[in-house]
C-alpha cells in the first residue's frame, strides 16, 4: 500500500512539473545528466588549455634564462608562480627540470626600475623565504 501512495505522489509530482516547466522528473533528471558530462568535458578542456598556456610560458621563459645563463629575482618569482600552477594541474618532470635549473641560475646584477622597487622587494622577501 506505502509503495503505491509513493508512486502516486510521485505521478502528481511529475504531472505538476511537467505542467509548470514542461519537462517530466525523469527528463528532468536526464538533462541535469547531460548537462553535467557537458560541464565536465568544458573544465576539462579548460584545464587542459591553462595547463598548455603555463606549460609555453615556462619552457619559453625559463628556456630564455637559461640560454643567457641568469635570471633576475622578479624574473624568478614570476617563474615560480608559473611553476606553481603549471604543477598543480598536473604538469610533467620536465618543466620542474626547468624550473629547478632556473632557480639554480646566477642572480643578476641590475638595477631596478623605480616604479618596481615595490616588486623588486617582494621578490627579495620571496627568494628569502625559499633559502630558509
Amino acid at each position: 500500500m506505502l509503495i503505491k501512495e509513493l508512486v502516486d505522489q510521485l505521478g502528481w509530482i511529475d504531472g505538476v512539473m511537467t505542467l509548470v516547466t514542461g519537462t517530466s522528473l525523469v527528463g528532468a533528471i536526464k538533462y541535469y545528466r547531460s548537462s553535467k558530462a557537458a560541464h565536465d568535458t568544458e573544465i576539462q578542456l579548460l584545464k587542459s588549455a591553462s595547463l598548455a598556456t603555463l606549460h609555453s610560458q615556462l619552457y619559453e621563459k625559463g628556456g630564455r634564462y637559461i640560454k643567457f645563463n641568469s635570471i633576475t629575482l622578479s624574473e624568478l618569482d614570476d617563474l615560480e608562480y608559473t611553476w606553481n600552477a603549471y604543477r598543480d594541474l598536473g604538469g610533467n618532470g620536465t618543466g620542474e627540470m626547468i624550473y629547478t635549473k632556473c632557480r639554480q641560475l646566477p642572480i643578476s646584477d641590475y638595477a631596478p626600475n623605480e616604479s618596481w622597487q615595490e616588486v623588486e622587494d617582494l621578490a627579495s622577501k620571496h627568494e628569502a623565504e625559499r633559502d630558509v
